[in-house]
């Protein structure tokens, strides 16, 4: 507590300690400072009785502290609004990488992952940025590049013309010694369109490719699907001329598979003719157009 009798005359109220006061945190003794200091200056005792003292440098200090106490609150009291982004086709974690360089000083991101919502707040023209920016990247890839490849495994090696170079990956994944490829393709088109494909030797391919569905109805929601193709359902067939003209439709693999951008998906596709063969259908995301 400032008290009146450790002051001097010389001690008049100081707006520089007053504002550094404020500076500290100190608003409390600030004000009390500034108390004493106006009672000592009024005080009988205090006066100076042969000279006259005019009151201007108290009001230029007081006019001083006000000044300080306005930027102090300006500073503080800064208008902020809010706004929630319900994602349709990126990931929460993409959509705050790219609206953080946005963000003022006073701005916030509130992640919400699994329900692909993400709340900003900060000053209203950066919200406003931040509501174009998203609006520019949230939106459907306009279209996919899908290739197949199916390989055959066995425990016997494969003749070297047939021989088949396979990556670490496929090898560790299916433990056939040896392996040959059956047939490929790639398949583009629209999301939302069906496509289909001869691999040869009678195998054929058929997929529908689309963007992933998820639901908010569960308590903790689905799993952000980020930037994904989902293929559902993906089939896998063999089709085969029987002796009388008739034809047999063999289905080897029924799946649903969601994909990433240049992700390739191993998938064991079931027997061979030969039992102790085995089928497997590489998927690869491609850029539009092939990679």
């Amino acid at each position: 507590m400032w008290k009146r009798s450790t002051l001097t005359q010389d001690e008049r109220f100081s707006p520089a300690i007053c504002a550094k006061l404020l500076r500290s945190g100190h608003s409390r003794e600030c004000s009390t400072y500034q108390r004493v200091c106006v009672r000592f200056s009024q005080a009988p005792e205090h006066q100076d009785r042969g000279t006259s003292h005019p009151a201007e440098p108290l009001i230029l200090g007081l006019a001083l502290l006000v000044a300080v106490v306005a930027v102090v609150a300006s500073a503080t009291n800064v208008e902020t609004v809010s706004r929630v982004f319900t994602l349709e086709h990126i990931s929460v974690s993409e959509a705050s990488a790219a609206v953080q360089p946005l963000l003022s000083e006073h701005g916030s991101l509130i992640l919400q992952p699994s329900r692909s919502r993400m709340t900003v707040q900060d000053l209203p023209q950066v919200v406003e940025q931040v509501a174009v920016l998203v609006a520019d990247i949230d939106h459907l890839p306009e279209s996919y590049s899908i290739q197949v490849v199916l390989f055959e495994g066995r425990p016997e090696p494969y003749s070297v013309a047939t021989q088949a170079h396979i990556d670490q990956r496929l090898r560790k994944m299916f433990k056939f010694p040896s392996f040959r490829q059956l047939g490929s393709a790639v398949l583009e088109g629209e999301l939302g369109s069906p496509a289909q494909a001869d691999l040869g030797g009678g195998f054929q391919i058929s997929f529908l490719a689309h963007t992933p569905e998820y639901s908010e109805d569960t308590p903790w929601g689905a799993p952000d699907p980020g930037d994904r193709i989902h293929i559902r359902p993906l089939i896998l067939k063999r089709v085969s001329i029987e002796p009388d003209g008739t034809q047999e439709i063999e289905i080897l693999l029924r799946t649903n598979v969601l994909i990433a951008p240049k992700q390739k998906v191993y998938i064991g596709a079931g027997t061979s003719e030969d039992a102790d063969n085995g089928l497997v259908l590489i998927v690869h995301s491609q850029d539009s157009g092939g990679s």
